[in-house]
């Protein structure tokens, strides 16, 4: 009756079960509504009662073969709620599931109810057959009988489980036998009851607690007000119950005590419940506690080898470059901002919790855009011999208004999907526009590839988080399955959607339809740069104690003609601000013997003036809402997530030493990798030192002068059990690792990092460190052999 129609086939009515004269006999002296369908939704057979029910004028014999609803047969506005209708019916189809007693309601006050059989032959959908009948009695008895349940589910619903009616006089007693279950309980009232003018129970005094029976009573006696305590019994088989013991009395027109009426309910389960609840409420905030942990943990670990790319895309452009290099390293620097909301999403607990993910508003060129995704993957493409092409079928050039990134997140799961699943062939890309009003652009976005294709009752679950359309795929092409899933969400927030087609053996092609704003007041850009002449000069206390850190953001801040001091911890930070005076402090906030927070506290704590009120940015690896709220509470100025641009940089110094409110710089990057034989990164070293000898024999000299006595100091604390020294030392060690690239020995010192701290100890752990000793050796031997002139930094 509903969804996809066709032209219906007269032959059809051959098939020995649909359209019989004998059923058609049949529906006719049956007192209900009939109308049989085939899969398609057509009109098999229809009696005159459904005929009647939805106001159907033709023939019956001109209905047969054809759609009731697209051929205007049925009258839905009989129907009170017609959308509810045809959608409930889709429903129902679509799931080809039996249904009884699906209500109807008439907008004459009538009501129906219907049944839907699926015919079924083996595993081949025939068609369905629905049974109308008017159920308006039925529905109304129905509707009676529920008011008055409900009347009397709301008296007893405030009545507790058990209840007894006490009077001294004998006069009205109701004691049910099975109320009072406790046996001492009952013997206790009725010895109230024969003397009610002195109960078993002591006097009480004033402030005495109230947690038996006994007191109970004699407080509501004494006191003459209603009393209700929780009570806690243990019967003979050691089993233990909760009651709620509620009391009332009840007075005469004199004042006298006339009767008391006692609720009691068992209230064991809910107890129990409450103590389930209380244990999981701890269960899930420990819980809660160790995620954070281990998304600060995370948060940590990525951040930290991320120094690299920004930092070395943004060196290699201020070298002498030909044009396909200038455009590899714009192409380095898109793809970390593409990876940086990606992973500020991942580790952004509040966007994790509540789903919440803002879209940017940026001016974009489309075609540009897209351009440059299709180009990032061309090398990958050439290592598979796949012909990767862009086609653009816009008829202009277009400025948008949107998200490039989240553009650029989606087709980069999509093409590289493409890629990966592609043995031989093309992989294309096609953007065209599928209609357009004054403001928007509706676009579809054609990701078309050769390669092994997905079966039809796979294609559901590849949107479905951490599935993949079957378990070898990952075997034998790796992925977490969750790529389409957060493709999906994403085009959907964006309120778009997104469609597969796919043939297995001969390739997919995932189409994306979006709603794009057009930039129709496109300006000349006018963009307020940063005057940078204005840190020439100023005074910085730099609080870090990983030298490498500490080399790299000193070469960027003395670049633009800033003086930089040092302090590796703490302590030393409070020393040179008490004995010195600086325009600003960058403030790490993991730093040995006093950190960053507490640092901060006790300068916002001098006596100084103008000491105390120092600016302070924080530099930090963990890029959490609620840090920044910790920083705030300690008086800093602002914060600059690690890894950082060098302008992220710059521009926060400026801004904090030209405001006052509370600055965020937190976009990040990640290290690049390397074919090299080398046990380390020599293009990271070659980049960061922007191609100057000095400036890299300086750096590989404080490698070679620090690693040797960190190793000794992991070696020797290990030996004597210290184990704290070895974790804050395999701390230090890591990020010295990773600022060289050394991928290998970064692994091992951060897994004896984690090993330190666990309880009871892994022996292993001791294995791990001769390993990473004898690694950091070979490490050495090769930086001496490459660099015979470096040189320790004074």
């Amino acid at each position: 009756m509903l969804s996809n129609r066709h032209l219906y086939d007269k032959k059809k009515l051959t098939n020995p079960y649909l359209g019989d004269q004998l059923i058609n006999t049949i529906t006719t002296h049956i007192n209900l509504g009939i109308l049989i369908e085939d899969e398609s939704g057509l009109v098999i057979s229809i009696n005159e009662a459904f005929c009647n029910m939805f106001n159907i004028k033709a023939p019956k014999e001109t209905l047969i073969g054809s759609d009731l609803i697209l051929n205007g047969s049925i009258d839905l506005s009989v129907l009170e709620n017609e959308y509810y209708f045809i959608q409930r019916t889709n429903e129902i189809l679509s799931e080809r599931k039996m249904v009884t007693n699906d209500g109807i309601e008439l907008k004459n006050g009538q009501y129906l109810e219907r049944d839907y059989i699926p015919i079924i032959e083996g595993e081949l959908y025939q068609g369905h057959i629905w049974y109308y009948k008017s159920s308006t009695e039925k529905y109304l008895v129905e509707k009676k009988l529920e008011k008055i349940k409900k009347a009397y589910g709301d008296l007893f619903s405030h009545l507790p489980n058990d209840i007894a009616v006490l009077d001294p006089e004998y006069a009205d007693l109701f004691l049910n036998p099975i109320t009072v279950k406790d046996e001492e309980l009952r013997q206790y009232i009725l010895e109230w009851m024969i003397h009610p003018n002195y109960p078993n129970s002591t006097t009480l005094f004033p402030g005495k607690d109230i947690n038996n029976y006994q007191d109970l009573f004699a407080s509501v006696i004494q006191n003459k007000i209603e009393g209700t305590i929780e009570e806690k019994r243990v019967n003979e088989n050691g089993e233990i119950h909760y009651y709620l013991r509620n009391l009332k009395p009840v007075f005469d027109e004199t004042g006298k005590l006339n009767m008391l009426i006692g609720l009691n309910t068992d209230i064991t389960e809910r107890v129990k419940v409450e103590e389930d609840l209380k244990k999981a409420k701890r269960l899930t905030e420990d819980i809660s506690k160790a995620k954070e942990l281990f998304l600060a943990n995370i948060s940590h670990e990525i951040r930290t080898p991320l120094n690299g790319i920004l930092g070395l895309a943004n060196l290699i452009k201020k070298t002498e470059l030909n044009q396909q290099q200038s455009k590899m390293a714009w192409m380095i620097d898109e793809a970390a901002n593409n990876l940086l909301v990606i992973v500020n999403d991942i580790l952004n607990l509040e966007k994790i919790s509540s789903g919440e993910i803002i879209f940017e508003e940026i001016p974009f060129q489309l075609k540009d855009q897209i351009a440059t995704i299709v180009d990032s993957f061309q090398y990958k493409a050439e290592e598979q011999n796949l012909l990767l092409k862009f086609e653009n079928e816009l008829e202009r050039d277009q400025m948008v208004l949107g998200d490039p990134y989240r553009l650029s997140q989606i087709l980069n799961n999509l093409i590289s999907n493409a890629i990966k699943f592609s043995e031989k062939g093309f992989v294309s890309v096609t953007l065209s526009s599928i209609s357009e009003t004054d403001n928007l652009i509706w676009c579809k976005i054609a990701v078309k590839d050769t390669g092994i294709g997905i079966a039809p009752n796979q294609i559901e679950q590849i949107f479905e988080p951490f599935k993949q359309a079957d378990s070898s795929i990952t075997r034998k092409f790796g992925g977490t399955g969750l790529g389409l899933g957060i493709c999906k969400k994403l085009i959907e927030n964006m309120g778009g959607r997104i469609a597969v087609e796919s043939v297995p053996s001969k390739g997919s092609t995932f189409s994306c339809i979006l709603p794009i704003k057009k930039n129709n007041k496109v300006l000349s850009p006018t963009i307020n740069q940063p005057n940078y002449e204005i840190l020439k000069g100023c005074r910085i206390l730099l609080a870090e104690d990983v030298e490498m850190n500490q080399f790299i953001t000193r070469t960027l801040l003395e670049e633009k003609g800033v003086y930089v001091s040092v302090a590796i911890n703490g302590k030393e930070v409070i020393e040179k601000v008490t004995n010195y005076q600086y325009d600003l402090i960058l403030m790490d906030i993991s730093m040995p013997y006093m950190d960053g927070i507490q640092a901060t506290s006790i300068i916002r704590n001098m006596n100084h003036p103008t000491k105390k009120s120092i600016p302070i940015i924080a530099m930090t690896a963990n890029a959490f809402k609620k840090d920044e709220t910790k920083y705030r509470s300690v008086g800093m100025n602002g914060y600059l997530s690690k890894p950082f641009h060098e302008t992220q940089l710059y521009n926060a110094i400026i801004e904090v030493l030209d405001q006052a409110h509370f600055i965020v710089q937190d976009e990040q990057i990640e290290t690049p990798n390397t074919t090299s034989n080398k046990l380390y990164n020599e293009e990271l070293i070659m980049g960061m030192g922007k191609g100057r000898p000095e400036f890299i024999q300086k750096m590989v000299g404080l490698f070679l002068k620090t690693m040797p006595i960190d190793m000794e100091l992991l070696v020797n604390s290990a030996t004597i059990n210290d184990w704290k020294t070895v974790e804050k030392t395999a701390h230090r060690m890591k990020s010295a690792f990773r600022g060289m690239g050394i991928k290998m020995a970064a692994t091992k010192v951060k897994r004896i990092e984690e090993m330190a701290t666990d309880i009871p100890l892994d022996q292993s752990i001791y294995t791990h460190i001769n390993e990473l000793n004898q690694l950091l050796k070979e490490v050495l031997t090769q930086l001496k052999e490459d660099y015979p002139n470096a040189f320790v930094p004074k």
